[in-house]
C-alpha cells in the first residue's frame, strides 16, 4: 500500500515540502500498485546459475498505461506474458520494459510473467559457507534484488510475496512468512513454498538454501521462534540467539502484535551483520561465536519487524524512520532487561558515534544530497536517529511517547511513512506542534554546544546562572533541567533555552556546590560549565 502525502497535508503540518516528499530519485509509478510477487526458482546442485519465473500481480490505479516498467539486471529473459498471453518486451540498461497492451481500465489487475535465467552477479550469492558446504543467500539491501527477480525494487511499493524453490533435496530453504509445503520431486531434489500474508519491501523478500541445523527454542504468543545455523555452529548459535524469545516478548508488548508469522534467525552470507528481512533475519555467518557479543544485532535486527519491515520508509532518505528507530528500540530491551546502566552505556557510544561523525562532516539526518544508498547507512540515520528519539521521550514523557510510538504502528502497519507521518501521531499525542523539535534534530545539522556560568549570592540565597549557545550553527530551542548539587542532594529546575544567551535567577534553600546541566543526559548536546561568582 502506498503512503502519498500532499502539498496542502504539509502546510497543516506546518513541514516544508522536502520533508514530505520523494527526493531519492527513484521514478515512482504513481498509477500502479504493485500486490503480489510468486517467485519460482531452480537451484542446479553445481554452479551459479538459476531458473527463474516470477508472476507479478499489480492493480492498476489508473488508466492508460499500456508498459510496466520493472528493474531486472544481468540475467536473461526467455519470455514474457500478461495475462497469459506471449507480450513484447524491451529489456535495457537494467529495466525491463513489459507491454501490457491496450484496454486495461482503472482498478484492472494484470498478471506479467517473467521466464528468464542466469547466474546473479549481486543480490542472491551461490557459494561456499565458512564451512565449505556450498549454500545460496539473498542479500538485496537497498535495491540489490533486481539482480536475481523482476520487480519494483524500491520501498515505496510493498507487496505479499511466495517462494517456490526447487533446489538439492540435502539443502533447507527459508524464506519469508508461512512454510506452505516441502516434497521431494525426482531426481533427488526438494521443492520448498514459503509466503507471506503481510505486505514487504523488496530489500526483505529473501531466500536462502544450505545444510541447516534447525533450532526451535519456544514461541511468544502463537509466533513460532527458530534458529536455522549451520551444523558446525549449533551450539554457538543458540547460545548467541538465546534471548531472542525475550525480545519477541518485550517488543510485542511494548509496540504492538508482531506482524509476521514466524520469527526465524538465520546464519547467512549476508554482507552486514544483521539484515532484518521480515520474519527472516539474516546473520553474517561470521558473527555467531557463541559469546552473545553481537546481542545487540539480534535486538536491533528483531525491533526492525516493526520498524522497517512493517512500518516502512518510503523515500530513502527516511531512512531514520528505520534505523533510528531498530537502533533506539534495541535499546530499550536491554533497558528492561539488564538495567539502566546498560541502556545509559549504549546511548553514550551513539552519542560518541555521533560526534565522532559530526566532527569528520556536519550534516542532517534527512540529507537528499546523498544520492549513494550505502552512505544513508552512517551515524545520522542510526545513533542520531536513535537519540532523536530518546529525546523526544524526555520531551513528551513516558507515557505519551510510547503511546504515540504504538499508535504510529497501529495506524501505518504494513504501509509506507514519512517523517511528517511520525509527526503528526506524535503530536496528537503531545498535544503541541512539535515542528520545531522535528526541525532542528531531522533537518539541519549539528547540535547545541552550551557554555554555563553560575554565581551565588549568599543574602539574596539566589544561584545565577548564565547559558551561552556557542555552536556556529543558528539556536536551537532546549527544554533543559538544570541540578543544583549541595551534599547528597539537589534541587532542580526545568528552563528553555531559545536564545543565544540568557541569564535565569534561581531562589534556593541552601548554596549549591556544584550545577548540572541536562544531569540525565536526556539531550544531544555537549555542556561546559564553570563557576563564576562575583
Amino acid at each position: 500500500m502506498k503512503k502519498w502525502i500532499v502539498a496542502a497535508a504539509l502546510l497543516l503540518l506546518g513541514l516544508a515540502p522536502r520533508a514530505g516528499l520523494a527526493s531519492d530519485g527513484y521514478p515512482r509509478l504513481d498509477d500502479v500498485d504493485i500486490l503480489h510477487y510468486r517467485i519460482q526458482l531452480d537451484i542446479g546442485d553445481t554452479g551459479k546459475a538459476i531458473r527463474g519465473e516470477v508472476t507479478i500481480l499489480a492493480e492498476l490505479l489508473a488508466g492508460g498505461r499500456d508498459v510496466l516498467p520493472l528493474d531486472l539486471v544481468s540475467l536473461t529473459v526467455d519470455r514474457v506474458t500478461v495475462d497469459g498471453e506471449r507480450a513484447a518486451f524491451l529489456h535495457r540498461d537494467g529495466r525491463l520494459s513489459v507491454t501490457l497492451g491496450d484496454g486495461h481500465a482503472e482498478g484492472d489487475t494484470v498478471k506479467v510473467a517473467v521466464i528468464y535465467h542466469g547466474s546473479p552477479v549481486d543480490g542472491l550469492f551461490i557459494q561456499e559457507n565458512k564451512f565449505g558446504d556450498r549454500s545460496v543467500f539473498a542479500d538485496n539491501w537497498p535495491n540489490r534484488a533486481r539482480y536475481w527477480f523482476p520487480g519494483v525494487d524500491h520501498p515505496y511499493d510493498k507487496a505479499t510475496v511466495e517462494f517456490i524453490v526447487t533446489a538439492p533435496a540435502v539443502y533447507d530453504v527459508v524464506a519469508n512468512g508461512r512454510l506452505l509445503e516441502t516434497r521431494t520431486v525426482p531426481p533427488g531434489r526438494k521443492r520448498t513454498h514459503w509466503k507471506t500474508d503481510a505486505p514487504i519491501p523488496t530489500y526483505c523478500m529473501v531466500v536462502g538454501a544450505a545444510r541447516f541445523s534447525i533450532v526451535q527454542p519456544g514461541s511468544w504468543k502463537g509466533i513460532p521462534v527458530s534458529y536455522y545455523l549451520f551444523p558446525g555452529d549449533r551450539d554457538a548459535g543458540s547460545e548467541d540467539f538465546s534471548r531472542s524469545v525475550d525480545m519477541l516478548a518485550f517488543y510485542t508488548e511494548l509496540i504492538g502484535p508482531y506482524p509476521y508469522n514466524k520469527l526465524a534467525l538465520v546464519q547467512s552470507s549476508t554482507r552486514f551483520g544483521g539484515m532484518e528481512n521480515a520474519s527472516a533475519i539474516f546473520f553474517a555467518e561470521m558473527s555467531i561465536t557463541g559469546t552473545r557479543r553481537n546481542e545487540a544485532v539480534v535486538a536491533h535486527e528483531i525491533a526492525h519487524q516493526w520498524f522497517g519491515d512493517s512500518v516502512t520508509e518510503s523515500d530513502w532518505h527516511h531512512l531514520w524512520l528505520s534505523e533510528g528507530f531498530a537502533t533506539y528500540f534495541g535499546a530499550l530491551f536491554f533497558q528492561e532487561a539488564d538495567g539502566e546502566e546498560r541502556f545509559q552505556e549504549m546511548l553514550a557510544r551513539s552519542r560518541s558515534r555521533y560526534f565522532n561523525a559530526n566532527r569528520r562532516a556536519s550534516a542532517p539526518i534527512f540529507n537528499p544530497d546523498i544520492t549513494d544508498l550505502f552512505d544513508l547507512l552512517n551515524a545520522y540515520n542510526y545513533s542520531k536517529g536513535g537519540l532523536v528519539l530518546h529525546m523526544l521521550r524526555g520531551l513528551m514523557g513516558d507515557a505519551a511517547f510510547f503511546e504515540g510510538i504504538r499508535r504510529f504502528y497501529r495506524e501505518f502497519r504494513d504501509q509506507t511513512v514519512l517523517t511528517g507521518d511520525f509527526q503528526a501521531v506524535m503530536e496528537s499525542r503531545a498535544g503541541e506542534r512539535l515542528d520545531w523539535f522535528f526541525e532542528q534534530w531531522i533537518y539541519r545539522s549539528g547540535h547545541p554546544v552550551v557554555d554555563a556560568t553560575w554565581s551565588w549570592d549568599e543574602g539574596t540565597r539566589e544561584a545565577t546562572v548564565h547559558l551561552r549557545q556557542t555552536q556556529p550553527q543558528e539556536t536551537f530551542r532546549l527544554p533543559v533541567t538544570l541540578a543544583f548539587v549541595a551534599g547528597d542532594g539537589q534541587q532542580r529546575r526545568q528552563i528553555e533555552l531559545r536564545d543565544r544567551s540568557h541569564e535565569f535567577h534561581f531562589k534556593l534553600e541552601e548554596a549549591p556546590e556544584e550545577i548540572r546541566v541536562d544531569p540525565d543526559t536526556w539531550l544531544l548536546m555537549e555542556a561546559r560549565v564553570r563557576r563564576g561568582d562575583r
